[in-house]
């Protein structure tokens, strides 16, 4: 995760719960598919004991602020690096899961590649560069995310028995408010826009909705 990216969870840890409407939208889709025993890759502030009791549950992120909030066994790692890999292979536990956080990685390549050696069930949501991106084409704003083809591509590493793609649409009812829900969700990637074309969208507001496309991996 880069710098810029880390200090917007940091930054906004206190309102992540709130805001990511989304996530807990997809967690709840496949919670039935979540196991007794997993180590949660980019927990977040809430954790998934929130919805399920687990035999045992491990979460990581590299946000402190983030895991200052989580109420669930927690533990500050870069899922970015071999040694947060290792020290996942100290735990005993049966799938490993992420629920909105590996479009943050640097290299999915090689984070699919870790998971992949860890030989255990997964269960991987990621969000496309079709995330915001009719926003993104009125800003010109290129996405700090991953395509829907690089991902598909990189999922190749996984072997998964199963790819699935979803869509959801968010409407807001003022420019202030949609511009909001991205800031103190933490999912905007610290990207700068033009203030002119800000001002523009606040003034005309021609975009009242936001995209979400995210692909689940397997």
């Amino acid at each position: 995760m880069e710098n810029g990216t880390l200090k917007s969870f940091d930054r906004f840890a206190h309102t992540y719960g709130e805001y990511n409407v989304i996530q807990k939208r997809i967690i709840k889709k496949y919670l039935s598919l979540v196991k007794d025993r997993i180590v949660d890759l980019g927990c977040g502030s809430e954790g998934l004991c929130k919805y399920k009791n687990f035999e045992f549950y491990l979460g990581i992120d590299s946000s402190e602020e983030m895991l200052k909030r989580n109420p669930c066994n927690s533990l500050k790692a870069d899922f970015n690096t071999k040694e947060c890999f290792e020290l996942i292979k100290k735990y005993k536990f049966d799938q490993i899961v992420s629920f909105s956080a590996l479009q943050w990685s640097k290299d999915l390549n090689f984070v699919f590649g870790e998971i992949r050696k860890l030989n255990r069930d997964f269960l991987l949501a990621v969000f496309t560069s079709n995330t915001f991106k009719t926003l993104h084409r009125f800003l010109n704003i290129k996405s700090p995310i991953f395509s829907k083809e690089d991902i598909l591509k990189s999922a190749g590493i996984l072997n998964p028995k199963e790819v699935e793609i979803l869509n959801y649409e968010m409407t807001f009812t003022n420019p202030k408010e949609l511009l909001e829900y991205i800031k103190y969700s933490g999912v905007g990637g610290n990207v700068k826009a033009n203030p002119v074309k800000i001002k523009n969208f606040l003034k005309q507001f021609p975009v009242n909705y936001l995209e979400f496309e995210v692909i689940v991996i397997r």
